[in-house]
């Protein structure tokens, strides 16, 4: 991607805004079954471990378009991809409704599935717009501020789910998200309109997508993604259910304790993004490593406390050392390579972490299904962060 001359700094920011918020509304609804998991358990009569399937073919869906997207998004005025595929991801809200309030499990499915390929589509095309309009320099402030987004929708659905369940339904509750997703696309189409903001470069040729595809450090980055996308979806898909279970919470409070995790995590993305410019020199790697050498034992000690006051503290110190890491692993891969396959290679991280975020759930649960306890998917989650520790320690800074 590249600019025909540069957007103020203002301007720059709006643009990001509006994205931001689409990507809250599509993240809300990602996790939004999970937010309610023992009403839409009893609602639909399937097991914990069924409605995390509803969340992970979300991600399976993102999964699938995942490389594709990259490489069709590097030949695309993105601007326009956003808008069209945020109508459709409405659309895709549309069905998930109506099935689930016709108990409709098979398209409930499909529905999901469907949201998951328009997600991804416009997750990467606005991490694509923000890199443009804010330019290099910027690159770990301005991304690490759309993926903000991610923990605060997951934090707008374990506060808002439950509440809007009561009110009108799980089904109908969906649709809110939906339509915050397509009237922030549309908002930011209308405004992006009047600058002159090019989002393609010189199509890359075959060649050049090869040399991405063959290149193992945008593997090992991805690799990385994948332990901090899996931890991300372990915490955030269980965690409700965790407290209900085992201190005891209702579920409302259970969904509002667990906002805490992705809610400042959202602070800790933005704070990563402008340390990694500013403090670091544009250096990504001492924070991905610091993140995942904190996160380690620190899930060990999660995994034994019994007091739910300590466990919140704890809590919101590894959501916000999780995501810290995490959100400058997307402009750490695309600065390891040409600017004209950007999108490329984060597709090769979304396709790695999105396996990572689309597993993560359904492991866990057969975990906790087989053993009767949280103590087996506690130790996956272990190990997948020194999986991240291992990777960072040899990873190479971009050039």
């Amino acid at each position: 991607m590249e600019r025909d001359e540069p957007v103020s700094s203002g301007q720059a920011w709006v643009l990001a805004v509006f994205l931001w918020t689409s990507v809250v509304g599509m993240t809300a609804l990602e996790i939004a079954p999970a937010s309610v998991l023992t009403i839409v358990a009893a609602d639909l009569g399937i097991d914990a471990t069924g409605v995390s399937w509803l969340v992970s073919v979300f991600l399976l869906g993102m999964v699938v378009a995942s490389l594709p997207t990259g490489v069709v998004l590097d030949r695309l005025d993105n601007r326009h991809a956003i808008l069209v595929v945020a109508g459709l991801f409405l659309l895709a809200t549309v069905w998930s409704t109506r099935a689930a309030a016709a108990g409709d499990l098979p398209s409930l499915v499909a529905a999901r599935f469907a949201s998951g390929v328009a997600d991804v589509v416009v997750w990467t095309a606005a991490i694509n717009v923000v890199g443009a309009a804010f330019g290099p320099g910027r690159q770990g402030t301005s991304i690490g501020f759309i993926t903000t987004g991610i923990p605060a929708g997951f934090a707008v659905a374990h506060v808002t789910m439950p509440l809007l369940a009561d009110a009108v339904g799980w089904e109908r509750s969906l649709l809110v998200y939906g339509v915050l997703t397509f009237g922030s696309a549309a908002a930011f189409w209308l405004y992006s309109r009047k600058l002159r903001l090019r989002t393609n470069f010189e199509t890359p040729s075959r060649g050049e997508v090869g040399a991405v595809l063959r290149n193992p450090f945008v593997w090992a980055v991805a690799v990385m993604a994948f332990a901090a996308f899996s931890l991300n979806m372990f915490f955030n898909n269980w965690l409700p259910t965790y407290l209900v279970e085992e201190f005891g919470v209702g579920v409302a409070a259970g969904g509002l304790f667990a906002a805490a995790f992705p809610a400042v995590g959202a602070v800790a993305r933005f704070f990563s993004g402008a340390a990694s410019d500013r403090l670091f020199g544009g250096h990504r790697r001492p924070i991905v490593l610091g993140s995942f050498l904190v996160i380690t034992p620190l899930i060990v000690v999660i995994a034994g406390i019994r007091t739910i006051a300590v466990l919140l503290v704890l809590l919101v110190v590894a959501g916000f050392v999780t995501q810290m890491g995490l959100a400058l692993l997307l402009p750490y891969v695309r600065e390891l390579v040409e600017t004209n396959v950007a999108a490329t290679a984060l597709s090769v991280l979304n396709l790695v972490g999105l396996t990572g975020a689309f597993s993560a759930p359904v492991l866990t649960g057969m975990l906790i299904d087989a053993t009767g306890a949280y103590t087996a998917a506690f130790a996956y989650a272990t190990g997948l962060a020194g999986l991240g520790v291992l990777l960072a320690w040899f990873a190479p800074e971009p050039t």
